[in-house]
């Protein structure tokens, strides 16, 4: 049995607490409180952190480790379309053994800043044995394209991954649509009942560029010529004449377990349609710069009540895995928000949207010990502080192991990253 303590304690589901300890037998935590209080007649060891907080392990809920081998390939750019062809092209041009040693690259960073629970999206399955090694926990979300199945059945017709005897030993992998303009209704519809059938939440990625949106109103565009290119386009197509969540809603794709990503071009209905669905909205922000995508409206967001959690999305489309980044990147541009609000959407709202808050999320009681420490100066604006320190890698884990399956492979460090993050 250990005692934690440092000068302050984040436990996230509880207000900030000065002169904290965290109590931690067997990998779980017992205890969480003022300091006196905690090591009141204790018999065990204490470990005292200093000048700094104590706080959870994040919870990223998008990633993309397959394309972490193009690190530093993929320049940033003005318009999400220039950035989607850089990526599909250098990713069609990576060898297999690149993308497996850029997921183990991936891995770590993520890991090393602080990660304990990952959502990760997979094109190939390849991701998932490089995660049941890792030391962070996860939640695989196999993603499914094909604008032209126009006439699918069950799911494991067009993706034989899912006929996979051990998927049926295992809650942390789900079915995820990639996007509206790259899946068809029936897609969906398999997609949407293969999850149900086992209770496994769902991703997709929606209204992250106007592009999408014209497609879905007119048919035509960049979206089109993309299906063209790759072969996947229906001569006949109809588009829905509708906004992206809508037509998700038309399809019963939304609600209380899908995920939806990015958001950035929601108008007022999408967003009560989202509120009333209870349908969650990860955002990327550093992402949706770095792509060009754009800005997601995060006040109106808030002020309809969307479920909002965090994701970094990849390292073909952001400067690192640094979930941090993402909370600094808030708080810069929404200051008059509380400063908690960004450390809530990176832990506790992102377990829940993963249904992993059990074990991750929050420093309570039952939970697993996924807790880490940054060291803090101790400066007037505590939650800026917070933000750069870990957005500079300065968290480090208060723990001896993981809480993955495995302790994670010894990989080669990330090549350089692109140029100058305009956030970091």
């Amino acid at each position: 049995m250990i005692a934690h303590v440092s000068r302050w304690v984040l436990p996230v589901d509880k207000p900030t607490m000065d002169d904290g300890a965290v109590l931690v037998e067997n990998g779980r935590i017992r205890a969480v409180g003022p300091a006196d209080k905690i090591l009141a007649n204790f018999p065990g060891t204490v470990v005292d952190h200093g000048q700094g907080a104590i706080l959870p392990g994040l919870v990223n809920c998008h990633t993309h480790l397959e394309f972490s081998a193009l690190a530093g390939q993929v320049q940033p750019q003005k318009r999400w379309e220039d950035w989607l062809t850089a990526a599909l092209a250098g990713f069609a041009a990576l060898p297999s053994e690149e993308i497996e040693s850029g997921i183990g690259r991936g891995i770590t960073q993520a890991w090393e800043t602080g990660t304990a629970l990952l959502g990760e999206v997979s094109n190939r399955g390849l991701s998932w044995p490089a995660l049941k090694q890792a030391r962070l926990a996860y939640h695989l979300f196999y993603e499914c394209l094909g604008f032209d199945l126009l006439n699918l059945g069950d799911l494991r017709e067009a993706f034989p991954f899912f006929a996979l005897p051990e998927l049926e030993d295992t809650p942390y992998v789900s079915a995820a649509a990639h996007a509206p303009y790259s899946v068809s209704p029936a897609l969906f519809r398999a997609v949407r009942e293969w999850n149900a059938a086992g209770c496994r939440p769902q991703m997709v990625h929606v209204s992250e560029s106007r592009a999408e949106l014209a497609f879905l109103a007119h048919g035509d565009g960049f979206c089109r010529d993309l299906l063209k290119r790759r072969g996947r386009w229906v001569p006949n197509f109809q588009p829905p004449r509708q906004s992206p969540p809508a037509y998700l809603a038309s399809l019963g794709f939304l609600g209380p377990g899908t995920l939806a990503v990015h958001g950035v071009w929601l108008n007022a209905p999408d967003r009560r349609l989202l509120a009333d669905s209870r349908t969650w909205l990860i955002l990327c922000p550093r992402a949706n710069a770095f792509t060009g995508a754009g800005q997601a409206p995060v006040p109106e967001l808030i002020a309809a009540a969307v479920p909002l959690a965090l994701g970094t999305d990849s390292l073909a489309g952001n400067w690192d895995l640094n979930l941090f980044g993402e909370m600094r990147w808030l708080r810069e541009k929404f200051p008059d928000y509380p400063g908690d609000l960004w450390l809530r959407l990176g832990t506790g709202r992102g377990a829940r949207a993963l249904g992993r808050e059990a074990d991750f999320g929050s420093l309570s009681p039952g939970k697993q010990a996924a807790l880490g420490f940054i060291p803090l100066t101790g400066k007037p604006d505590f939650w800026t502080d917070l933000y750069h320190s870990g957005a500079a890698g300065e968290f480090r884990w208060i723990c001896e192991s993981g809480w993955g399956e495995g302790q994670g492979p010894e990989v080669p460090p990330l090549p350089p990253s692109p140029p100058p993050n305009p956030h970091k």
